[in-house]
């Protein structure tokens, strides 16, 4: 598979090395969807204002949406997939799905003469909700626009739940990648620099990457499965702890995050 025409959708800055360093150098152009956190108070704000500025590849376009407070609210164990994302506890919603409406304009005068689309696959990597709601966002411009939908591999044990009800929609030939581990190095250092990393410090990229073209609406039911191994399983507990579910429902954001970050984050 060549993805020198692809454009490549992410939701997070970081987003793009972390899980698509295979591809980021060959594609044609990258959006990042979201930029300054719910608050604007989270320590990597300044960060990543000061990064999108002095970032070293032209071709990256930073959307700068505000994201939503949507992270860790999700019911991982039994989630329920809905036209913004994942469904929300009462009170969480509003904001994520007010996003889901932007991202679909926005996205859909990004992509209108697009033939080629690369993101984020439907369970979300390791399990953000954010992630799976720019996955849904494209699969449905990917219906109205008629291009090639493709999403990487990568899976936790969190996410692992919802990657058996979407599985069905994913082509079982996937296109194999080696990641640029040298750019991946390289990137994660500006991040830090500018103190907006928001994954493992010394985190070891896998030799290769896969990526399944979508060819199926994901909200469909079907038994069983085309997708095929290789999956770039992402090793750790990912599961919420009781500390970020009593977080996720009663502390002020500010403290919130900085239980999120104690693991990976965006």
């Amino acid at each position: 598979m060549n993805f020198q025409n692809a454009i490549l959708v992410v939701a997070h800055p970081d987003d793009e090395i972390l899980w698509f360093s295979s591809i980021l150098s060959h594609c044609k152009g990258v959006l990042v969807c979201f930029g300054a956190s719910f608050t604007s108070q989270q320590r990597w704000d300044s960060g990543r204002s000061a990064l999108m500025e002095e970032y070293p590849l032209t071709k990256v376009r930073f959307l700068k949406l505000r994201e939503s407070d949507a992270f860790a609210t999700a019911d991982w164990g039994n989630p329920k997939q809905v036209d913004s994302g994942l469904e929300l506890p009462r009170g969480r919603s509003s904001v994520y799905e007010k996003n889901a409406t932007r991202l679909l304009r926005v996205l859909e005068g990004e992509l209108t003469h697009e033939s080629l689309v690369v993101t984020h696959n439907p369970w979300g990597e390791y399990g953000h909700e954010e992630h799976v709601q720019v996955f849904r966002t494209l699969a449905r411009l990917k219906q109205k626009i008629g291009f090639d939908l493709y999403v990487n591999s990568y899976v936790s044990n969190k996410s692992i739940q919802l990657m058996s009800k979407c599985a069905h929609s994913l082509d079982g030939n996937p296109s194999m990648r080696q990641t640029d581990k040298a750019l991946a190095h390289r990137l994660r250092a500006l991040y830090l620099e500018n103190d907006c990393w928001t994954w493992i410090v010394d985190y070891d990229w896998p030799t290769y990457e896969s990526f399944y073209r979508v060819i199926e609406p994901v909200d469909e039911t079907v038994p069983g499965t085309r997708a095929s191994v290789p999956l770039n399983y992402i090793p750790g507990n990912f599961n919420q702890s009781p500390l970020r579910k009593l977080a996720s429902k009663a502390l002020p954001t500010t403290v919130k995050s900085l239980i999120k970050h104690v693991s990976p984050g965006e």
